[in-house]
């Protein structure tokens, strides 16, 4: 008795989680360089393995970056050339009450502030 009860239990918690999955907003980074001395960093947002906005910081030695904001998947044509990233971090779910504080996703409208 005890073991279907608390299988059930066990389904009602974790059934919303793997539905709701799909809703869950990452970012990851990808790397890549810029001569001279500099380098330019994506942050990939994604959203049920589909890329919904991009921040792209290009940054010189002095750590003087300028920041664009793309809707959907975007990669310079420098970036394009030089293929494969050089560096990479794994992608990381965002906190929902986290969501409003990243500009790529307000800016576009993916969530309210």
């Amino acid at each position: 008795m005890r073991a279907g009860v608390g299988w059930g239990l066990l389904a009602s918690l974790v059934l919303p989680v793997a539905a709701s999955a799909g809703d869950v907003t990452t970012v990851r980074t990808e790397s890549f360089p810029r001569p001279p001395y500099s380098g330019a960093t994506y942050y990939v947002y994604e959203q049920a393995g589909r890329t919904i906005c991009i921040k792209l910081a290009v940054c010189n030695k002095f750590e003087q970056c300028e920041t664009t904001y793309v809707p959907g998947p975007f990669r310079a044509p420098e970036d394009t050339a030089t293929g494969e990233p050089y560096g990479t971090t794994p992608a990381v779910p965002i906190a929902p009450a986290s969501l409003a504080k990243h500009v790529c996703l307000t800016r576009f409208g993916l969530v309210q502030r």
